[in-house]
């Protein structure tokens, strides 16, 4: 079985939970096939499988072998030089001394990591060039990189829906998943989703069979890096803090920090020395709206915004905070939560979407549209240190059930069961 993964989605900086699904499905995948290849005893009726991995950004994949990794911008350049024998070179030189120029546009143009870019890639080059190819299989590991015309059996997975459950926010691939992802659904071999939730999702917006989905859920990487005291008082000394709420999400409207400022407010009333702390990613354009909401309820000394942070940073921030709270309106998965519980981290969460099906018994439940409610869960957390223990213990069990290999061999084995 020979596969093809399209992984242009990993950017240099390698945030977000698309790219951290990329990297830790592929790693794990890899060292899989790996011992499949080598070793007799493991179970799979496969035993020669081989996967090519197309990105821009190797480093991000130290499990796969250097020869299985191809630049997107060689084989543009291989594009490139077909399209210069298929044309008539006419008066104007068109595409004669000049190619090398246009190659040079194109090698500092594809890492920039531009939507535009990704789609002229995956939608117009990479189609072309696996004809060339020998693959049985093409894994898309993101909606938004499937190919809408794929020469070979092609699987995708689905993330969210969450374009089409808030029509009312704009979404720069809106088009594409209202109206091109719905055509690529029904040629697809099969879809992964990360969530039961989101599975049901593909089903009641797709109308996808649901025998064509597999729900497969993220893995969590267990740290066992003990983050020291000193640490952790270095980073508050530095941003002036002293017990902080933490909230890592970005401020998109979906991800309901302006109910969480809110609920904010009336913990502040209670509990004074507490700051309220977000981290990640911060569009300019809803900044403006948490700015003012902030202002008018008179927070800006107590709640800290520090954009977003490396992955391998974050441990000091998770360790370091009294609860860990995720008011989202929808996840198609949820990733913080779990990762707050390996560090000690009691969570509040939302009673939304994929949330209670990966938190389990591990954390608060509150409302996620009723800033008191939200309120209210952080104040029991925050004063009751039963239920602080509690949850700190419940979810050290909750994040063993999941793993990035248990998510590689799942996969693996739609890939195999899908093999024509």
């Amino acid at each position: 079985m020979k596969i093809a993964i399209n992984a242009i989605r990993v950017s240099k900086k390698s945030g977000g939970g698309l790219e951290t699904y990329i990297i830790n499905l592929v790693n794990e995948l890899a060292k899989i096939i790996s011992r499949i290849n080598t070793n007799d005893n493991e179970l799979t009726r496969i035993k020669n499988i081989e996967f090519d991995v197309y990105t821009l950004y190797p480093e991000h994949f130290p499990e796969v072998k250097p020869e299985r990794i191809i630049n997107p911008v060689n084989v543009v350049a291989q594009f490139i030089g077909w399209i210069k024998k298929l044309i008539i070179i006419s008066q104007q030189n068109i595409m004669s001394d000049k190619s090398d120029d246009s190659l040079s546009i194109w090698k500092k143009i594809l890492p920039s990591g531009g939507d535009t870019l990704r789609i002229l890639w995956t939608q117009f080059i990479f189609p072309f060039y696996l004809l060339t190819r020998k693959y049985d299989i093409l894994f898309s590991p993101t909606q938004l990189d499937a190919l809408v015309l794929c020469p070979i059996p092609q699987i995708i997975t689905i993330h969210d829906t969450i374009p089409l459950l808030f029509p009312e926010y704009k979404h720069k691939q809106k088009i594409y998943l209202k109206y091109l992802l719905p055509m690529i659904l029904r040629k697809v071999k099969r879809v992964i989703t990360i969530s039961e939730n989101t599975k049901n999702d593909v089903v009641r917006f797709y109308n996808v069979p649901k025998e064509k989905i597999s729900a497969i859920h993220y893995g969590i990487n267990k740290s066992n890096l003990v983050v020291s005291e000193e640490d952790i008082g270095n980073f508050k000394r530095k941003n002036g803090l002293d017990r902080y709420i933490l909230c890592i999400s970005s401020n998109f409207p979906h991800k309901n920090l302006l109910r969480l400022i809110e609920a904010f407010y009336i913990v502040k009333n209670q509990q004074e020395d507490v700051s309220l702390l977000i981290v990640g990613y911060q569009e300019k354009k809803y900044q403006t709206e948490m700015n003012k909401k902030i202002s008018e309820l008179v927070l800006k000394n107590k709640i800290k915004i520090l954009g977003h942070f490396p992955q391998n940073q974050l441990s000091t921030i998770y360790a370091g905070a009294e609860l860990f709270v995720f008011p989202s309106l929808y996840e198609g998965f949820g990733l913080p939560p779990l990762e707050a519980m390996t560090y000690s981290c009691p969570v509040v969460v939302s009673n939304t979407s994929s949330l209670p099906e990966v938190v389990g018994d591990a954390g608060v439940y509150v409302n996620s549209y009723n800033p008191e409610d939200i309120a209210n869960g952080i104040i029991k957390v925050l004063t009751d240190e039963n239920l602080r223990h509690n949850l700190i213990k419940k979810g050290f069990e909750q994040v063993k059930k999941f793993s990035w290999e248990k998510a590689a061999r799942e996969t693996l084995k739609v890939f195999e069961e899908n093999l024509s």
